[in-house]
């Protein structure tokens, strides 16, 4: 399906026997502070052969998507507060819309209630076929560090907002919830803790203490692992317990008992930082995009932007012995070309049938050409690129308004693989 109206972009590699079969599916949005200003977004997908096979336009930002064990993709609108189900080639089948966002306002004719304030960032599928959402909430808490960058700041009031994860069924109902405030330790901080993100999202003189930006299931062992960018980790916690199994992230600023959770470092491990997006391989791994952004916790010192990189990067944790092994990266700098830096959004995927990885650098940010961490003041672009085991690039395609009349930031969230049906 295709509406005549593409974002800006250009293809420079595209490897067609090299690549996976199938669909890779992104959203593209305004990026930066234009998500302030601009009200549009796209949902893309282009196939094996680096065609558009897929091509919706939306007067609203467009977010995650997801494939649906049925053949048909999921995505969502969080701004508005929709979750729609459809086709591959783009026609509607259901819609799910979030209470919070339409209290006082006529939902869509047959859209599906979930009664939670608000979902944001990543929408995953149970294979039972319960929705995996993230939700919010704030908290007073007293004797809270509000600066993430000053140790001999005072203790204080603070609104503090906590991550929630929910599991609901297709026709709304919430089945399980999970309070990150309660799962680990609300005053740690990372860099980032004490910034204002959810302030124009609706929550008052807030602190984004945790920032969930992506939740799996693993089978396994029915766990789920949850990416805290602002607390710089991957948690995994037992779904029916919710009892927490391990953290995996720079060992700084934890203290017991939540210290005893930590992975120890099983020969060389760099860290991930302000991470998005988390999956399991077939292998049993753990795969997500490091942002990179610091490359530190408080109160060590922080890594210029300009010498910052993101990367993709596989982890191997044997939970008996409670260590984790870094067995693959790709964006660190070990090839010639391969440093970049996506300050915010991104993903990384591993592909089924070639163990390609696929990577989203979602937020590039620059000012001037320099490569920033400030996504509201900086110039957004977002390149997607398919590399295989070995590290080759079989395509490479930017999202880039740069040249534009208008030019105007651009952003993707992450990519979603579609298989061909059989």
């Amino acid at each position: 399906m295709n509406d005549g109206s593409l974002p800006p972009h250009r293809i420079e590699t595209c490897i067609p026997e090299r690549r996976e079969p199938g669909m890779m599916v992104f959203n593209v949005r305004p990026g930066g502070a234009a998500e302030f200003t601009e009200s549009s977004g796209w949902i893309i997908g282009v196939d094996q052969a680096g065609e558009v096979a897929l091509n919706l336009k939306f007067d609203a930002p467009c977010q995650d998507t997801r494939a649906l064990a049925n053949g048909n993709i999921l995505f969502s609108l969080t701004g508005a507060g929709l979750i729609k189900e459809i086709t591959r080639t783009g026609e509607p089948v259901r819609e799910w819309h979030v209470a919070g966002k339409w209290a006082g306002k006529s939902p869509p004719p047959a859209s599906i209630e979930i009664d939670a304030p608000l979902t944001h960032h990543s929408i995953n599928v149970f294979p039972n076929g319960n929705l995996l959402l993230l939700s919010a909430e704030v908290r007073v808490l007293p004797d809270w560090p509000v600066k993430d960058d000053d140790p001999d700041a005072a203790l204080a009031t603070a609104n503090v907002v906590g991550d929630v994860a929910l599991e609901v069924s297709p026709d709304g109902q919430i089945v399980n919830r999970w309070a990150m405030l309660d799962l680990l330790d609300p005053n740690r901080l990372s860099y980032g803790s004490c910034s204002n993100y959810w302030v124009p999202r609706g929550f008052a003189d807030s602190n984004d203490w945790c920032h969930a930006n992506a939740a799996t299931y693993d089978a396994k062992d029915d766990s789920i692992i949850v990416s805290l960018r602002t607390q710089d980790c991957l948690v995994k916690f037992d779904r029916v317990s919710g009892e927490l199994k391990w953290i995996l992230g720079d060992p700084g600023n934890w203290r017991a008992p939540w210290a005893d959770k930590l992975l120890k470092p099983d020969g060389m491990v760099q860290w991930q930082y302000h991470q998005h997006d988390v999956s399991v391989t077939k292998e049993g791994t753990i795969l997500c995009f490091d942002n990179g952004n610091f490359r530190a916790t408080p109160f060590g010192e922080k890594m210029p932007a300009e010498d910052s990189y993101s990367r993709a990067v596989e982890f191997a944790v044997d939970e008996a012995a409670m260590t984790v092994r870094q067995v693959w990266s790709y964006g660190d700098g070990e090839s010639e070309g391969e440093r970049l830096f996506a300050c915010y959004q991104g993903g990384a995927f591993r592909l089924p049938k070639t163990s390609n990885t696929f990577l989203d650098y979602g937020g590039i940010c620059t000012i001037d050409g320099v490569p920033t961490g400030n996504n509201q003041e900086g110039f957004t672009r977002a390149r997607l690129i398919e590399v295989t085991p070995d590290k080759e690039i079989v395509f490479d395609m930017w999202i880039d308004a740069s040249a534009e009349a208008k030019p105007v930031p651009l952003s993707s969230f992450r990519a979603e693989f579609v298989p061909d049906l059989p």
